[in-house]
């Protein structure tokens, strides 16, 4: 099993979908990201950032309503993606 990817490098990816976040602020882990601006549509363009940018196929049935509820969780999904 390959290394689960940095806090730090989901963020990067995360922080473009997030409407409501002030360049530069920081974004902690357990942040709500729905406050902060990410909504259903951008979720699906983050799903499809997020196995581009770690090569990988997040399936169907691994997520679940809370799969972008921060990064922390976003962080077990590509776990089990990598499962």
């Amino acid at each position: 099993m390959t290394e689960l990817p940095s806090i730090e490098e989901i963020a990067d990816i995360v922080r473009p979908h997030l409407k409501f976040l002030p360049a530069g602020e920081p974004l902690d882990p357990m942040r709500d990201l729905g406050e902060a601006g990410l909504d259903s549509m951008a979720s699906i363009d983050l799903l499809l950032d997020l196995e581009r940018a770690f090569s990988l196929t997040i399936s169907d049935d691994d997520l679940t309503e809370n799969s972008f509820l921060n990064l922390s969780e976003i962080r077990n999904l590509l776990g089990q993606s990598q499962a």
